[in-house]
């Protein structure tokens, strides 16, 4: 029963399809007449300039033989030797000008066909066929064949919105690739490798590194300068050693080994000087390391990772006092928070004590990475494990301000997307400009971001391999991290994307099978 349902709608799509096609005729054929009588009107407008013209002359001409017919009356033809005939030429002397008529010109329109009224159902749908064969149309698809183009483009438009159709053209993809090989090439020969952390520079080390290096020395000197502008010093700060020194007298916490090293080293295993800001969670330099070492500030106690076990160490001492002993909960707070501050201001940019660069904080989140104990690595003959090989790359070099010079082709990447997703969306579209605002849970933008770092990867992996000649775990200090992470991120949206979408989608069609169902109950 569903099935002849289903067969006469299809024959009413048919029919349907025709007479939009006659329709379609119709309009273009007028379009045509219009287009004749546009002209018509543009050809009459200049035949009347011209007979306008020849009017004119006519004018002219006459007025000239009424001159000369006044001045052979003056003339005494008798005196003069003139012959009778030519005299009677001259008299006889008329200039007939008429203008010219337009020529109608012949139109001649090729016969309109279409489909002759019935009321036979089974004469209506022959006929209509017949004229699908002969102007071939095709019918396998009467539904869409129904539609007019401006029909189309609506429901093109819905039916993008609804099911969330991607509108990313090849072009988008091309653009997207171009600039994740720019920041790649950015990254290869303005940033460069991890430097060793002993060294000031090396020939690996791009010049945006060094720039960074030294404008976070820069940064240090001036607030170490800053905070120390009510308090006598004895001699004035004018270097990032001098900084730091005084920051680190001034901004003494529990948890630091440099205060501690007598009970922290007996109960962490393999940490020293070189590593102790990687094994202390405290000093991490985000959002982890300030509540933690709120924390350790509060309750006298220090957290470090030790053989990828989370230990909390009692450090009893008076920086610890000086923030247990204020009363009001809110001051022990704000001076931890001070405390925090400060001291990451005197580790950021190396100890007082550091030789060369010095080794930094680590990048945020960084020393979670403690805690994976499992693989296999040779580094430079030793077999490592994962926790082992993050630890031997922050002492060559990868710690904070390494993370910000590798952030730097990043950022230039995002931001030239996001330009041309503003861009795209504003001047292709034509969407307002609240409409435009480039945020990350918009599927095709993330897609775009995705090729883009996935582009400035596959830059960044031949370029390791190539300069380092083989490959091996030494490929790691010429990798962005940043990037790393940044693809991570776009492959973790773009999945979740497309499988939200897929959720939507077979909800949609669960939707549109019901009404269907509905559609074929009233046939």
């Amino acid at each position: 029963m569903e099935k002849d349902k289903l067969d006469k709608l299809d024959e009413a799509a048919k029919v349907v399809s025709v007479g939009q096609h006659e329709a379609d005729q119709a309009v273009e054929r007028l379009d045509e007449l219009k287009q004749i009588s546009s002209n018509m009107s543009a050809d009459l407008d200049l035949q009347e300039k011209i007979n306008a013209n020849q009017q004119q002359r006519i004018n002219d001409i006459q007025s000239k033989i009424k001159e000369a017919q006044s001045l052979l009356n003056t003339i005494d033809l008798d005196n003069l030797n003139v012959k009778t005939s030519e005299i009677e030429e001259i008299e006889n002397l008329r200039v007939e000008v008429t203008p010219s008529e337009p020529e109608s010109p012949e139109i001649k329109l090729p016969h309109l066909d279409y489909v002759d009224a019935t009321d036979n159902w089974e004469d209506l749908l022959s006929e209509s066929e017949a004229y699908a064969a002969k102007f071939d149309i095709s019918l396998d698809n009467p539904y869409f064949a129904c539609l007019s183009d401006a029909e189309i483009n609506k429901m093109t438009a819905l039916l993008a919105n609804k099911y969330e159709l991607s509108k990313l053209k090849k072009e988008d993809y091309v653009f997207a690739g171009i600039v994740g090989i720019i920041g790649g090439l950015v990254d290869a020969f303005l940033v460069g490798a991890i430097t060793d952390g002993n060294n000031k520079y090396t020939s690996e080390q791009g010049i945006l590194g060094q720039k960074v290096d030294d404008t976070v020395d820069k940064l240090v000197t001036k607030y170490a300068e800053f905070a120390s502008r009510n308090e006598p010093y004895g001699k004035k700060i004018n270097s990032k050693n001098d900084a730091i020194r005084w920051l680190e007298n001034h901004f003494k916490v529990s948890y630091d080994a440099s205060n501690n090293s007598n009970i922290i080293n007996d109960s962490i295993a393999g940490m020293n000087p070189s590593n102790h800001h990687l094994f202390s969670l405290s000093h991490d330099i985000g959002p982890l390391g300030l509540f933690t070492s709120i924390l350790d500030q509060l309750d006298g106690k220090s957290t470090f990772i030790s053989d990828g076990v989370l230990k909390r160490v009692y450090t009893a001492s008076k920086e610890a006092d000086q923030v247990k002993d204020l009363q009001l909960g809110p001051q022990k707070v704000i001076k931890a928070v001070e405390n925090w501050f400060g001291h990451i201001c005197s580790d950021v940019a190396g100890t007082s004590k550091s030789v060369g660069r010095g080794a930094g904080l680590p990048m945020p989140f960084y020393s979670i990475t403690q805690q994976f104990k499992f693989g296999s690595f040779d580094v430079n003959g030793k077999d490592k494990d994962l926790a082992g090989v993050a630890e031997w790359l922050y002492k060559q070099g990868l710690d904070f301000r390494a993370f910000v010079a590798q952030s730097i082709p990043v950022l230039i990447m995002e931001t030239l997307i996001r330009l041309y997703w503003v861009y795209k969306n504003h001047f292709y579209y034509g969407k307002e400009w609240k409409e435009c605002i480039p945020i990350a849970n918009q599927l095709d933008l993330q897609t775009l971001l995705l090729v883009s770092t996935s582009t400035f990867a596959a830059v960044d992996i031949t370029d390791a391999i190539v300069r380092n000649g083989n490959i091996d775990v030494k490929i790691l200090l010429r990798i962005n991290f940043a990037n790393a992470y940044d693809l991570g991120v776009r492959s973790v949206q773009v999945m979740k994307g497309r499988f939200q979408r897929a959720q939507k989608l077979k909800k949609i069609n669960q939707e549109n099978e019901a009404n269907w169902n509905e559609i074929y109950k009233n046939i």
